[in-house]
């Protein structure tokens, strides 16, 4: 996970890398706009079936298969805990009791604390909709040149610092692992052990060590890459190297999943208007049951 070049996009042989990398920005984004959009579960879980299904066609290797493994995790089970803790809406079902309301002080502040199942139901789809998110992110960053994603964000006509100032958050990302890998490795030098950090206070006192050390080298990192563009001229206009032209099957594909995305808007549009009764037609009863099973 440390490792900085499991972070930064490798060379390949695979569909995804020899995509445009316009294509691939343009994928992402319609496929976060899908899932933002649908609410069903089961479409939900396809679509995050086929973003894992991406990184095995990208071929990523076991190291990012586990940093990806790691975060998705992570995520759902925070959606779901926190869901299923804090949901507020109604009807709600109690499926256990973590602090009843009679404990003293934090019972009769907190009223009681409840695991509901209609939270963990919800964090689980919220927990979906971000790690389809996460994982067609760290896919395009994987299989992308950082700059061939400037260029492309350029042609667009991004202002060049915002496209600047993106990839480079981008490409920090590995450094920062990197620096923590370093300190890691100067802490145990010096005698850390992590199993004696395992009380809260000495787990509050790693964390303090570790954190300010990589800052401190973070943000000298920072300063030497600004000096360094600040010398090269950023932010002037300076000609840009041209692309190549966008091939026309890739076009027609992201073109195609622009309407089907829009296509999703309009029925989604006819949900709505049809629940709140202002647009009601009997004979599209089956495309209201439709849409109610997935979307």
């Amino acid at each position: 996970m440390y490792d900085r070049q499991v972070w930064e996009a490798t060379p390949g042989k695979t569909l995804l890398h020899r995509l445009d990398t316009r294509s691939k920005i343009v994928i992402l984004l319609l496929l976060a706009a899908m899932v933002l959009l649908v609410d069903s579960p089961r479409l939900l879980f396809l679509l995050f079936c086929l973003s894992l299904c991406l990184h095995g066609v990208a071929r990523s290797s076991p190291a990012r298969w586990r940093v990806l493994m790691v975060f998705v995790l992570l995520g759902i089970w925070g959606s779901m805990t926190s869901q299923a803790l804090f949901y507020a809406r109604e009807p709600r079902t109690v499926i256990a009791c973590l602090l009843p309301p009679a404990t003293p002080v934090i019972g009769a502040l907190t009223g009681g604390v409840y695991i509901y199942r209609e939270g963990l139901e919800y964090g689980a789809v919220q927990a979906l909709r971000s790690g389809t998110m996460l994982t067609l992110g760290l896919l395009l960053n994987w299989t992308s040149d950082p700059r061939h994603m400037l260029r492309s964000l350029l042609s667009w006509h991004l202002p060049y610092e915002l496209g600047f100032m993106l990839i480079t958050g981008l490409r920090f990302l590995p450094v920062i692992f990197q620096e923590t890998v370093i300190v890691l490795t100067a802490q145990r030098l010096r005698g850390f052990n992590p199993l004696r950090a395992l009380s809260p206070r000495r787990l509050i006192q790693t964390a303090f060590q570790t954190l300010f050390p990589i800052l401190a080298r973070t943000q000298r990192r920072a300063a030497t890459l600004a000096a360094s563009v600040e010398s090269r001229g950023f932010g002037r206009e300076v000609p840009a190297v041209p692309l190549a032209p966008w091939p026309g099957p890739e076009r027609l594909f992201c073109y195609s999943l622009l309407l089907i995305v829009l296509g999703v808007i309009v029925l989604k549009l006819i949900d709505a208007l049809q629940y709140n009764g202002l647009l009601y037609v009997s004979s599209w009863r089956a495309l209201y049951d439709v849409m109610k099973e997935w979307l």
